[in-house]
């Protein structure tokens, strides 16, 4: 059998990296951080590439691919910092394409494919992070439809969204479900907030008694099972993207060993940075092999996909932070610099590393999947 991706697979990859390279670089990222994050010119360009589509079925005007085909191009997100709300779109893509009714994909699922349509899963709260079982957000019933009230935080490019997928348990039976709430609604309020990677943007968005109506709650009634493939697409595109950011990094840290000289002869020929490139290169390849099966796993079902995902997300997280460390200690002093470009990368994973649940809470995931598995035998 052949494990490896399609040659059509690694040429769309190189296409995307092709692209990213001429027309985006971090000197661009950082004249985004005044502003509202969103560059335009970027989204028009990713979604001529096709990316927003991938997910959207042939029916739709999309190419109905799966997560396979996306691994790659979440890698080279990662790689390149690609800001929002292109990866969180196309996490709500495959949510919609999966659970939503024909209505709502057809209302949305074009759009998206063609740029026009931003949406974003707005699943993180306060106390119970992205774990679907503390969802606390209510949507109680009203005539004709439902009443939200509650709080989201860390939600990503919120206020450029024309659509949040919000979690939220439904009506008296308290069935956890997802709802598509426009961000201008009324009574919803957005308050940004400060991250740690100022390349990036997120809002506190509170629900004070916004009225939808039934034909906004995906799949038309509440289902628990979209709200799990919220989080554990989003881990699976975290864990990907920070792969591309350790490799990078990796990169990086070998080009500068090459011509960083000192004592006459440049570091990288010293045993000790040998070394330390190399750690760096095994932690890059295991987190891809991770990030790939759980990309396989997510995308026809396995019975492992849960495990596979959360193995990932933390395995990942660790990898890219030890990478980014390892390049930092590489260059010195100066991979300390504002003026260096190697703070991005490790603040962008950092972000990305509690994103969708945290290592801790993943490896309980794994756990708690391994002793259910051992009870049921």
């Amino acid at each position: 059998m052949n494990f490896d991706f399609s040659a059509e697979q690694y040429m769309f990859q190189d296409s995307v990296r092709a692209y990213l390279a001429d027309a985006w670089s971090v000197a661009r990222l950082r004249r985004l951080m005044e502003g509202d994050g969103f560059d335009a010119t970027l989204w028009h360009g990713l979604t001529d590439l096709g990316l927003l589509s991938i997910l959207v079925p042939e029916e739709h005007g999309g190419m109905g691919l799966s997560f396979v085909d996306l691994a790659l191009v979440f890698e080279e997100c990662g790689r390149a910092l690609v800001p929002g709300p292109a990866v969180e779109t196309m996490i709500a893509t495959d949510v919609l394409a999966r659970f939503g009714t024909q209505e709502q994909k057809a209302a949305l699922l074009p759009g998206i494919a063609t740029g026009r349509i931003k949406v974003v899963p707005a699943v993180v709260e306060a106390d119970g992070g992205s774990d679907p079982a503390e969802v606390e957000t209510i949507a109680s019933d009203a005539a004709g439809g439902w009443v939200l009230n509650g709080r989201k935080i860390l939600v990503p490019y919120a206020g450029l969204a024309d659509k949040l997928l919000v979690s939220a348990r439904f009506g008296a039976t308290a069935a956890l479900g997802l709802a598509l709430v426009d961000p201008t609604r009324a009574g919803l309020t957005l308050r940004p907030q400060a991250l740690f990677d100022p390349s990036s943007r997120a809002c506190e968005v509170i629900f004070d008694n916004v009225a939808i109506g039934s034909e906004d709650v995906v799949g038309a009634a509440p289902i628990a099972a979209s709200v799990d493939r919220v989080v554990d697409a989003g881990a699976m595109a975290a864990a990907a993207q920070m792969t591309g950011i350790a490799a990078r990094m990796l990169d990086l840290a070998v080009d500068y060993a090459a011509q960083r000289v000192q004592f006459g002869r440049p570091i990288g020929s010293f045993q000790a940075i040998k070394h330390r490139c190399a750690d760096m290169m095994v932690q890059v390849e295991t987190s891809r092999t991770a990030a790939y099966y759980a990309a396989w796993a997510l995308s026809c079902d396995a019975p492992e996909a849960v495990q596979a995902v959360s193995m990932a997300k933390a395995y990942c997280g660790d990898a890219a932070r030890f990478v980014c460390n390892e390049a930092l200690q590489i260059h010195g002093g100066v991979g300390f610099a504002w003026d260096l470009d190697l703070h991005f990368y490790l603040r962008r994973a950092k972000t990305l590393e509690y994103s969708f649940g945290d290592a801790s809470a993943h490896r309980e995931r794994v756990l708690s999947a391994a002793l259910a598995a051992r009870e049921a035998a």
